[in-house]
């Protein structure tokens, strides 16, 4: 497909941007100042695809693609897909998209495992407070090469969870060191030299019952 681009003056975007990339460059303990990403906003779910290539499912509204974020226009957010616009979820789906290039920088690249590379851009991007809190883990560590709309469920939770108890700069550390690894194995004998203890549920619903006091 042929497109041509035509820039977009948008003051709520606009601000989001500009608060996000602060949030953010503070969270990851980078300066990006310049080159930094652009934002497309495709109008409907025709476009999405277009873009994407291949038939999407309704609750696909962005994704991040180099120095490009993309997410589906607020005025056709509750028509062209299955999320409920708000403002502080449409601002949280554009930080998300925005943390995922952060993340890419930090990693060299390397988005597995997703339940982390997800996890991460949910918990940076403030969407947890817009989610319940699960009452125990039982699917996020399934996600290590694919991804899909289960994925979101928890693996922001586990991620502030790990921060909470650890600290940012360990999982900066674990993030820093994926391009290491090649394989699930790999990640797991990281992960265990950073943290001291296997990624397991046992683990994780330890920390959640503590934190659910």
């Amino acid at each position: 497909m042929i497109y041509k681009l035509k820039e977009q003056r948008d003051k709520f975007i606009e601000k989001v941007y500009k608060d996000s990339m602060k949030d953010l460059n503070k969270f990851y303990e980078v300066n990006w100042t310049y080159g930094r990403p652009n934002v497309i906003i495709p109008e409907s779910r025709k476009q999405i695809d277009q873009l994407k290539d291949t038939k999407t499912e309704r609750w696909v509204v962005g994704w991040s693609s180099g120095q490009f974020i993309y997410v589906l226009d607020r005025k056709n957010f509750n028509k062209e897909s299955s999320n409920k616009y708000s403002e502080s979820s449409y601002s949280a789906t554009i930080k998300h998209e925005l943390s995922h290039a952060f993340y890419n920088i930090k990693s060299k690249g390397k988005n597995t495992p997703r339940w982390l590379c997800e996890g991460v851009a949910i918990y940076t991007s403030g969407q947890n407070k817009l989610k319940k809190i699960p009452i125990k883990f039982g699917n996020f560590l399934s996600f290590y090469e694919n991804g899909g709309k289960d994925i979101y469920y928890e693996s922001g939770f586990a991620v502030e969870l790990l921060v909470k108890k650890y600290g940012k700069k360990k999982l900066l550390k674990l993030i820093l060191n994926l391009n290491t690894v090649e394989n699930k194995d790999g990640f797991s004998k990281l992960f265990k030299k950073i943290y001291g203890f296997s990624s397991n549920y046992k683990e994780f619903n330890a920390f959640l019952k503590e934190a659910t006091k």
